[in-house]
């Protein structure tokens, strides 16, 4: 297509011109047909043995000499080895890239292959293609290298190249966490016709696939032969090495993870990999509660690599290890004004590096510094910044370090402040946080009165869990939005009943106006002593007609009681249902004990005070009545009036007495 747009633009720029011109273009073309250089069969043959020099130079891994050799084949684009040349050289750079993480050794081997590409004759051959995934796959473009490896697959013409390309195409796909891919084409590799080399190859794919599904014990059990049996492998892909060596800090063996992660820094070139794994034995240490050894390992990163990403990370690292006297006064001593003035540098670095790889790490650091701040306005930058994240682009890294040093300061953040954090990025907490930051934000959100939000919280527990806690939390949030009839439903589902579950349908029945005497029974054999225990046994006791057992339960909570009252409806309502009956039946002292230290923490409620009120008169102790009288001067309810009414009687009688 291109030679004939070519051909059609001549012709038209042929009609265009005068006949004198027409008749110079053919001694022009003849000219430059004559200017082609004409090689002699010398010249020829030092072309052919420049070109089999440099491949075996490539064979033998001497890529620098290799190189040298090609620069004399590729400076003269005439000569019959230069289309081979370009892609040698493409080939040459791609390992050197590999080896080294340098990426400018990858971006000239996509160079030099595309040039290929439109030198050669015939370039599309299945090792053009795999080739040029393999460049592509290198500097993280996957959808490019997965489409040029499906075209390899096309073209793989042996079974040799066929397994290659399937190998790429899974690796690929377990980059990209196409399951479904893999699942298409892990079918297609025979154990039985591969070589021992080849069977480490495709233990290592599937260890690369379990790994990127977070299965890190199983990836271990698939890596960890190829390590044994064929570290060369890993060597010659540094990327790969650093996957055993996370593989086994995930879950916790940080021995052997410290081991994998030191020989690599003795054995690789790739110097990204290489910072890597510094900072993951600074945060081996750190775990291991040897915070100096920590600084040392992220001030080498720092000192050894500066202006890169990894010694960015690992100064935010060390500006939350400041809290440590010994880190700080060693941080001090570099007279290095990032240390002196932190939340400067964190800002600077957050706002520099939105959703990127240094950027979350810079948000962690962020969030300690205002998360418990006096200052509303750093509080509200923080909720600002949280709502501009992208959760899909944060790695385990990042999540691990949220955690680290968010989940203490969550579990004692202001419930309003948690609320409004939440609501900036929903999706953050739920990417980030585990079960147990989760439960607090939830209890928070009720009380926020964002009852939406926290079944919203409850939900999503359940759906990842699935087990019986997260369904009690889904109960609980259902009962907190009134929907009883939904919260029973979903209590159907808990298979071990506990306290809990008990607490929770009885709380339920007390709404729906139901009573199930066996409760009684249930929640004393499986709760423990807490105060919402012995209200519900308290109401329960009333409702079985047992007074003396109610007022029993309720006395045993009286310091605690008043919180829960405040805060809970079942609260007010046991307390309301319990002095109703004590006045039906005439026992104002047994009232008065129950409301007297109650009221020490509820001095403005004036209900209780109206109580207090009536029951003291009813008992004679008047300095009672007097001294609670004065309370009721600014309430205005039914029981405020009937108390006052009350004690103006009492007032009336002793005057009469008096008399």
């Amino acid at each position: 297509m291109l030679r004939f747009s070519l051909l059609l633009l001549l012709l038209l720029l042929g009609s265009a011109f005068p006949a004198s011109e027409k008749e110079k273009q053919p001694a022009t073309i003849q000219q430059e047909t004559q200017e082609k250089p004409q090689y002699t069969e010398e010249e020829l043959k030092e072309f052919e043995r420049l070109y089999q020099q440099a491949e075996l130079m490539y064979r033998r891994g001497s890529y620098y000499t290799a190189l040298n050799i090609l620069s004399k084949l590729v400076k003269d684009r005439h000569n019959p080895y230069y289309p081979e040349a370009l892609f040698l050289s493409a080939k040459i750079y791609l390992n050197l890239g590999v080896k080294t993480g340098i990426k400018e050794f990858l971006q000239k081997a996509l160079y030099y292959i595309n040039t290929y590409s439109y030198s050669a004759e015939n370039p599309f051959t299945w090792d053009f293609y795999y080739t040029k995934g393999n460049i592509y796959e290198n500097l993280f473009m996957y959808e490019r290298a997965m489409a040029l490896y499906k075209m390899a697959f096309a073209l793989a013409d042996t079974p040799k190249k066929q397994f290659k390309t399937v190998i790429a195409i899974l690796r690929t796909a377990a980059w990209l966490k196409r399951m479904d891919i893999i699942t298409r084409y892990i079918i297609l590799v025979n154990l039985e016709e591969l070589s021992e080399k080849e069977k480490r190859e495709f233990e290592f794919v599937k260890g690369l696939v379990e790994f990127q599904k977070g299965n890190y014990k199983k990836a271990i059990q698939y890596i960890l032969p190829v390590y044994k049996t064929y570290e060369q492998y890993l060597i010659e892909n540094p990327d790969y090495y650093l996957i055993l060596g996370e593989a086994a800090y995930r879950v916790g063996n940080l021995d052997f993870a410290k081991q994998i992660f030191r020989r690599m820094i003795s054995l690789v070139k790739d110097e990204t990999v290489i910072r890597k794994a510094l900072l993951r034995l600074g945060d081996i240490a750190l775990k291991k509660g040897d915070k100096v050894l920590a600084f040392n390992y992220y001030y080498e990163v720092i000192k050894k690599y500066p202006d890169t990403d990894e010694a960015t990370v690992a100064k935010l690292k060390l500006i939350t290890l400041a809290q440590d006297s010994e880190i700080k006064r060693r941080l001090l001593l570099t007279k290095d004004d990032d240390y002196l003035h932190p939340l400067k540098f964190v800002l600077q670095t957050l706002i520099s590096n939105r959703n990127n790889y240094v950027g979350f790490f810079a948000l962690a650091d962020f969030g300690v510094l205002a998360l418990n701040a006096p200052s509303e306005k750093l509080f509200d930058k923080l909720v600002w910044e949280l709502s501009l994240v992208n959760v899909s682009r944060m790695g385990y890294e990042h999540i691990e370090y949220i955690n680290q040093l968010w989940t203490p300061q969550i579990k004692k953040l202001p419930y309003m402040r948690a609320c409004k954090l939440f609501g900036s990025n929903k999706r953050f907490f739920f990417h980030v946080f585990g079960r147990e930051v989760l439960e607090v934000l939830y209890e928070d959100l009720k009380k926020c009165g964002k009852y939406d939000e926290a079944l919203e919280v409850a939900r999503y527990m359940v759906k990842k869990w699935n087990d019986d806690r997260s369904l009690l939390t889904l109960t609980d949030a259902y009962f907190s939005k009134r929907e009883f009839k939904n919260s029973l439903n979903t209590l159907q589902k808990i298979k071990e009943k506990n306290c809990r579950y008990f607490i929770l349908k009885a709380k339920n029945y007390i709404f729906l106006e139901k009573f199930d005497e066996k409760l009684i029974s249930q929640i004393e054999k499986n709760c423990t002593e807490f105060t919402e225990k012995h209200v519900i046994l308290s109401y329960l006791y009333l409702e079985n007609k047992n007074l003396e057992k109610a007022v029993e339960h309720l006395l045993k909570v009286k310091d605690s009681f008043p919180d829960y009252y405040r805060n809970s409806t079942i609260g007010k309502i046991l307390l309301r249902k319990l002095i109703y009956t004590l006045f039906e039946k005439q026992m104002y002292s047994k009232a008065l004990k129950i409301l007297l230290p109650i009221s020490e923490k509820l001095s403005k409620d004036c209900d209780i005070n109206s109580w207090i009120v009536i029951s003291a008169v009813r008992t004679g102790k008047y300095e009672t009545a007097d001294r609670y009288r004065e309370k009721l001067k600014e309430c205005n309810t039914e029981w405020s009036i009937v108390a006052q009414n009350v004690y103006l009687n009492y007032q009336v009688l002793r005057s009469l007495k008096n008399e």
